[in-house]
């Protein structure tokens, strides 16, 4: 579509239909991939160090259960 939307109090897509040219394709390769996704924080390193944060507060609730239990008897 190279035709800008204008609705009035918006012109949406007006420099670029103005344009001919295309913007140009940049490439992605898998090392720039993987450098943006340790820059902006891995969502599989947070989810990861959710799980072992909530994987050693319930350790540390059953020894501390453990202990417990142990000095009521």
């Amino acid at each position: 579509m190279n035709l800008p939307y204008n609705n009035g109090k918006v012109s949406i897509g007006s420099a670029y239909c103005l344009n001919p040219l295309k913007p140009k394709y940049v490439e992605q390769d898998r090392d720039m991939l993987l450098i943006q996704k340790h820059l902006l924080c891995d969502p599989e390193l947070i989810k990861r160090q959710y799980l072992i944060t909530r994987i050693a507060e319930y350790f540390g609730i059953l020894v501390l259960l453990i202990i417990l239990l142990k000095e009521y008897k």
